[in-house]
């Protein structure tokens, strides 16, 4: 025998490295499993885990009695910081549904000016709200639509033509039915 023999070392080499991943995986995925809500996560945090294995090969215990609880060591911290990861990323998007819902702009049903937008066509409406609402130029206005700014100014114009006349005209209906 020219050397120790490599059965139930830790990995000094990709084929001792392949070993352990095939002695460990088993376990370490049902370990990931129970502590998961979906299959995908806990192949994930397996693979982040072997992946943190293969990094810290050198600092890796040298028998595998050793570095089987080291590797589940590194799967519960793969864990932990996952669950970190997606508490903050809840928290951010509730956050984020909290302040878009605080700016949708909901027009009241006796809404004039949402009444005469509703007879717009859908891309007249749309450039005139980008216009006036979010304050867009009319070339950014074209570049988000894919049109030329001429084409935004010259339909936004008649588009605020017709806002007019159908403002005029709800008002007009107002006054007469009061």
């Amino acid at each position: 025998m020219t050397g120790p023999s490599r059965a139930g070392r830790a990995p000094a080499s990709a084929s001792a490295f392949s070993e352990l991943y095939d002695a460990t995986a088993g376990d370490l995925l049902a370990f990931l499993l129970r502590r998961t809500h979906r299959p995908e996560d806990a192949a994930d945090c397996l693979a982040e885990t072997f992946m943190i294995a293969w990094e810290k090969h050198d600092s890796l215990p040298t028998q595998l009695d050793h570095a089987r609880p080291w590797l589940f060591g590194v799967a519960r911290n793969v864990l932990k910081r996952e669950r970190k990861r997606f508490s903050r990323a809840s928290t951010a998007t509730a956050e984020l549904a909290r302040q878009l819902h605080g700016t949708q702009r909901e027009m009241p049903e006796d809404d004039p000016v949402g009444a005469a937008l509703q007879q717009l066509a859908p891309i007249d409406r749309e450039i005139i709200e980008m216009l006036a609402w979010d304050q867009l130029a009319p070339r950014e206005v074209a570049a988000i639509l894919e049109l030329t700014p001429n084409v935004v100014r010259i339909r936004a114009h008649r588009a605020r033509r017709k806002l007019r006349e159908e403002l005029k005209s709800q008002s007009h209906v107002r006054h007469t039915n009061s």
